[in-house]
């Protein structure tokens, strides 16, 4: 009889631990898996910081009066208009 019980309380035990080590070893993956993910989101986090403060620089390089003008000129092909392509016109009110 108690070779029966011991036989049946080892088992449990096995049983019980075979459970314990699946357990940690799936906390484990599940801890290794965050904290990949975290440290794929740490960088692209990094990456767009870093987009965004080329973008930052960008804004106030074009916010520049004279940097709007050498862009339009040089890329856009716009000229300054002369007293020779200037056209005026004058509106008579009649009352």
């Amino acid at each position: 009889m108690i070779n029966i019980n011991q036989s049946y309380f080892l088992s449990l035990l096995i049983v019980l631990s075979f459970i314990s080590c699946y357990s940690s070893i799936l906390q484990t993956y599940e801890y290794r898996k965050s904290f990949a993910e975290l440290e794929r989101l740490q960088l692209e986090r990094e990456n767009l910081s870093f987009q965004s403060n080329i973008l930052l620089e960008e804004v106030k390089y074009y916010k520049n009066h004279i940097s709007l003008r050498e862009f339009a000129s040089e890329s856009l092909g716009m000229i300054v208009p002369n007293s020779k392509n200037s056209i005026y016109i004058m509106v008579e009110k009649n009352k």
